[in-house]
């Protein structure tokens, strides 16, 4: 999905108000008062490699809201990541390209006939 699919996808949940694209990494004092951002939401279930509390990253990104007491961990209602996406993708790339070239070549088709256009080989 393009970015553009990925922020609509996301804003047909009914649980979110809105999508800031181009977040900063750390969430910032300043960005939570410009957006006035009243929780900061984690769930358990992440692609990323960082293990919750141990690791830095994970720490120095949400340090703001968690001093400021917005800061909310959530049990993710499943294990579904983007890997999943990927694997589903690659198994069944084969079908989709059948399926593509099957309706190209039925376009094409319809495009000659509609427009008597003759084929040169």
């Amino acid at each position: 999905m393009n970015l553009l699919e990925r922020v609509l996808s996301v804003l047909g949940c009914r649980f979110v108000d809105d999508v800031l694209i181009d977040a900063p990494y750390e969430v910032c004092p300043e960005m939570i008062s410009s957006l006035r951002i009243n929780e900061v939401v984690h769930g358990t279930t992440s692609d990323a490699t960082f293990d919750d509390n141990r690791d830095e990253r994970y720490v120095e990104r949400y340090k703001y809201p968690r001093e400021a007491g917005i800061f909310t961990v959530i049990e993710s209602p499943s294990n579904f990541k983007h890997e999943d996406i990927m694997s589903s993708i690659r198994e069944h790339q084969a079908a989709y390209e059948v399926k593509f070239a099957r309706k190209l070549k039925a376009e094409i088709d319809f495009y000659e006939q509609k427009y008597n256009i003759v084929k040169v080989h």
